[in-house]
């Protein structure tokens, strides 16, 4: 039979849970200044522990309630003190439980091996062990997740968001079924082992949620890569087309005199006009530079254009770069980047040169940027696992569309996806800073 020792403190439980929000808010963009931010940590902290001290009072078939209310307090709390949206709240949230529960645990395991049958921290030696290792667990706590958000926000989708609930509620369920009931096989029938189960359970939630994160900032280190990729790209599309330019307009101009001449003394009007026809097709290819007030715009959609060109497709751009200036290059030329090479590779897939069409339009609309791509495409979609999938062979299966998506979610925007009368549509929202 279990020996029956004293339960954390419900004040100490809320103690826990308001450092562990800490350690996160001081790592995410904050809503306030320093004294927003000191109140509104002193009223979550009173809220917490009064949440705590008023779950006690349920009875132990609402125990879950009481947890519940619990964990509804902290996304409060985060939610108040931090500017990022609340599917990252819920995600920092999750992880703070399993902090909060595994230093609680631990420092009670210390506490219930020197201290008991002390039913609570009362006395001196008990207190000093309560504050030295809540400081050196979540101040070593803080110093990893710094160098995990250093200011941003974790951008999780969610994908992201439900694993890490899911193993915050595993996590939470396992290391307290000890105390539910020790007819288990993960159950402890001796009171010590009940702490050494909770701890080592918690621990190990605390490591897997750390991995999570640790694969999803592999994740945006290979969308940067990917990012940084597509503009060395342009970058040396755009010299190659402005080395040809220079090339075309050098032999343009030791011709032209020549062309000139021969249409000057040609008197037959009819010869004139093709002669001065073909004089003005061979000046046009010049004319695909953009000026839209935004250069990684300007240089994008010349660099596209001209290689549109020279492969027969039909490009047409209607943009305002001006409004995009709040835009990051890397993102920006993500986002433009795939964009646009998906298109161009969906229209040469076409056998019609006539349906080869592309057509670009960036303007704003009612407090967003609104980035529009259409191409015209053989109306054959491929999905796998609820996500558009790419008919390229290789390693960066999909990895476009998800690099649009991930670029307009880092500014609160979206990306979106439309497929009617042999039109495809991507649609990028980003809203106004």
């Amino acid at each position: 039979m279990t020996e029956v020792l004293p339960n954390i403190p419900r004040e100490i439980t809320g103690l826990a849970e308001w450092l562990a929000c800490m350690v996160y808010i001081l790592v995410l963009p904050r809503r306030w200044g320093v004294v927003g931010t000191a109140a509104t940590l002193a009223v979550g902290l009173a809220a917490l522990v009064g949440i705590q001290l008023f779950a006690g009072t349920l009875p132990l078939h609402l125990w879950t309630v009481g947890m519940a209310l619990a964990v509804a307090g902290m996304v409060g709390l985060m939610a108040a003190a931090t500017t990022v949206g609340l599917r990252d709240v819920g995600y920092v949230a999750a992880r703070a439980f399993v902090l909060a529960e595994l230093v609680a645990s631990l420092e009670w395991q210390i506490h219930a091996f020197y201290f008991h049958p002390e039913p609570g921290v009362e006395g001196l030696i008990p207190t000093i062990v309560l504050v030295v290792l809540y400081a050196a667990a979540f101040g070593a706590a803080h110093v990893l997740e710094r160098r995990h958000f250093d200011g941003t926000a974790p951008a999780v989708g969610p994908r992201m968001l439900s694993i890490a609930v899911a193993m915050a509620v595993t996590t939470f369920a396992l290391s307290n079924l000890s105390f539910v009931t020790p007819n288990t096989p993960f159950s402890g029938e001796i009171s010590i082992e009940v702490f050494y189960i909770r701890t080592l359970v918690d621990l190990a939630g605390y490591i897997a949620l750390y991995a999570q994160h640790e694969q999803l900032r592999k994740q945006r280190a290979d969308l940067e890569l990917a990012a940084m990729d597509a503009i060395l790209r342009t970058q040396h599309d755009q010299y190659l087309a402005a080395k040809r330019d220079i090339e075309l307009v050098s032999r343009a101009s030791h011709d032209l005199k020549h062309h000139l001449a021969v249409i000057r003394v040609e008197l037959d009007p009819e010869k004139r006009g093709r002669q001065l026809d073909a004089l003005e097709e061979s000046l046009d290819q010049f004319g695909a530079a953009f000026d839209t007030g935004n250069p990684v715009l300007d240089t994008v959609l010349t660099s596209k254009a001209r290689y549109c060109r020279s492969r027969g497709i039909n490009f047409t751009c209607v943009a305002d770069g001006t409004a995009l200036g709040f835009v990051d290059v890397m993102d920006l030329a993500s986002i433009l980047g795939n964009a646009l090479d998906n298109a161009i590779e969906s229209v040469q897939r076409l056998e019609d040169p006539e349906h080869r069409i592309i057509r670009v339009a960036v303007h704003n609309q009612a407090r967003f940027v609104v980035c529009r791509f259409e191409n015209y495409f053989d109306g054959e979609l491929r999905y796998e696992e609820g996500e558009l999938a790419t008919r390229k062979v290789g390693g960066t299966h999909g990895l476009g569309l998800k690099s649009i998506r991930h670029a307009a979610e880092k500014y609160g925007g979206q990306a979106t996806v439309t497929a009617r009368d042999n039109w495809f549509t991507l649609t990028v929202l980003l809203p106004l800073s």
